[in-house]
């Protein structure tokens, strides 16, 4: 895996990220931004399951993009606490279907915990993405009816033992939706999922495979 620190902008902030590539990239390569869980909680593009998630799409032929979000780390602004973050990710997004080699239509889009509360509060920016996959949503942020009615191959991966977002309301939510809905439970997962980082990059980097 080759990487790469790049700079981007969202509106007038510069954000910072890794972009990397396949050590034996081919040709119009699909490709993934992750979103990163609260920095209030110690989270950055440098998070333990952010990276995993990178690695293991990397290992699979995918280009990644893991950046931080304004305020966050050596990108500028303030953390908006999800008001403006959807702004940061619409830039991601740009920014690899821009990107000189990867293939604009086969663009997916990974969030954990607060990253993936970013990516449903602004589920109607993503145009972009293909493919949606999110680790630990809470519940509040996956009642959201653009979501239910979206029709892109969708991940969810929640913990058994998840007080933030326990699995068993997830599953009851997502009866609900409309189009193609993929779950995973992880058994004795806590909200941090520390311990799970391989089994979800697995997980996720299967649902690229599929979807992307």
């Amino acid at each position: 895996m080759r990487q790469s620190a790049i700079d981007f902008r969202s509106k007038r902030l510069t954000l910072e990220g890794i972009l990397s590539t396949p050590s034996e990239a081919g040709p119009y390569l699909p490709a993934i931004a992750v979103c990163h869980p609260h920095p209030m909680l110690g989270g950055d593009m440098n998070s333990p399951i952010v990276t995993a998630v990178c690695r293991a799409a990397s290992d699979e032929g995918f280009a990644t993009l893991r950046f931080n979000f304004r305020g966050v780390g050596e990108s500028e602004g303030e953390f908006s606490n999800g008001k403006d973050e959807h702004n940061d990710v619409k830039s991601a997004l740009n920014v690899l279907s821009r990107w000189p080699g990867i293939d604009r239509k086969r663009i997916g889009v990974i969030g954990y915990s607060a990253g993936a509360s970013i990516l449903l509060d602004g589920i109607r920016h993503i145009g972009r993405a293909s493919a949606i996959a999110l680790i630990a949503p809470t519940l509040a942020a996956l009642r959201n009816r653009r979501f239910s009615k979206d029709k892109r191959p969708r991940l969810i991966i929640a913990g058994s033992e998840d007080r933030v977002a326990p699995s068993l309301q997830i599953q009851n939510i997502l009866d609900e939706c409309r189009g193609p809905v993929r779950f995973h439970e992880l058994v004795a997962a806590d909200h941090s999922m520390r311990g799970h980082e391989s089994e979800i990059a697995h997980v996720v980097a299967d649902f690229l495979v599929q979807n992307l």
